[in-house]
């Protein structure tokens, strides 16, 4: 091909990422490029080895790249998304979206979801037939607790051990629908991250659940999850409430949650904590396979 001569389709390789490619995607991540990152607890570089994670070359150079790795048996989302700023991104992800689709289709996956966070990446979600089907709050405490404190004498609260993650693992599988399901393996890595994590109990067994972040004098409620049998008992009234007195007690002067739109009785439980709903939103994409 001639110096400054535009690269045909045909001269576009399409690869699966492997951990050989590890140095020069991180090569690529480090640059100004155009990247959509997933809001979750790992780096684009965890996922590789698992697929769908593929990249465009042209010449050996990068040109994309497209990440929808799985959580579980049924959901995915676009984990990473990202083109050089002068090149049409537009053009790459017609090229990869179709092929990361096959894939998730012979892995049986129903539903490939992607969060809005650029207004770039929200029209190639809205030209390709995602549907934008719910949105993220976000919610922040104001510092004031509820007149009525309802909690559940049954319930003890203590720190997460690692050794929980099984079980709590479990617990989210069974609280939240595909989409919204955290693997073990992402529990892990979020344990390994977390600012606070405490489990609920009720007779020594565990029924529920949160992980939050911390940093410097902000924290973030990241997960809250309830056995269903013990949902409308008062346990996570009990979570949340222990968990604001910690972060309180170390001086934490913000606080935020982020829930769905769609999901009343997490909206219900803030409500009564006096967290209010902020600017922000986030929408959310499902495509269905």
């Amino acid at each position: 091909m001639l110096q400054g001569q535009k690269a045909s389709p045909k001269d576009k390789l399409i690869t699966e990422a492997t951990k050989d490619d590890y140095n020069q995607l991180a090569d690529f991540l480090n640059q100004d490029n155009k990247i959509h990152r997933h809001l979750d607890w790992f780096s684009p570089l965890d996922w590789l080895g698992s697929q769908p994670f593929l990249i465009e070359r042209t010449n050996n150079r990068i040109q994309a790249i497209l990440c929808t790795t799985p959580e579980n048996r049924q959901a995915a989302w676009v984990r990473i998304f990202g083109t050089p700023k002068n090149l049409h991104g537009e053009e790459s992800w017609q090229r990869l979206l179709p092929r990361a689709i096959q894939k998730l289709r012979d892995q049986n996956s129903r539903y490939l979801a992607a969060l809005a966070l650029h207004v770039w990446f929200e029209a190639l979600l809205v030209d390709s037939g995602f549907v934008n089907r719910q949105n993220i709050l976000v919610l922040e405490w104001q510092g004031k607790f509820p007149n009525q404190i309802v909690r559940n004498q049954a319930v003890r609260i203590r720190q997460m051990t690692f050794d929980d993650l099984p079980i709590v693992a479990r617990i989210d599988q069974l609280a939240f629908p595909p989409l919204w399901q955290n693997s073990l393996v992402g529990l892990k890595k979020a344990f390994k991250q977390t600012g606070i994590s405490t489990v609920a109990l009720i007779n020594n067994d565990i029924v529920g659940y949160q992980i939050s972040t911390s940093m410097t004098i902000y924290g973030h409620l990241a997960r809250l999850a309830v056995l269903p049998d013990f949902q409308r008992k008062g346990v996570a009234h009990t979570l949340v409430y222990d968990l604001l007195k910690r972060f309180k007690n170390r001086g934490f002067q913000r606080i935020t949650v982020n829930t769905q739109s769609d999901n009343k009785p997490s909206l219900n439980l803030y409500k009564k904590f006096r967290f209010k709903r902020t600017s922000e939103r986030i929408r959310v994409y499902e495509y269905h396979l």
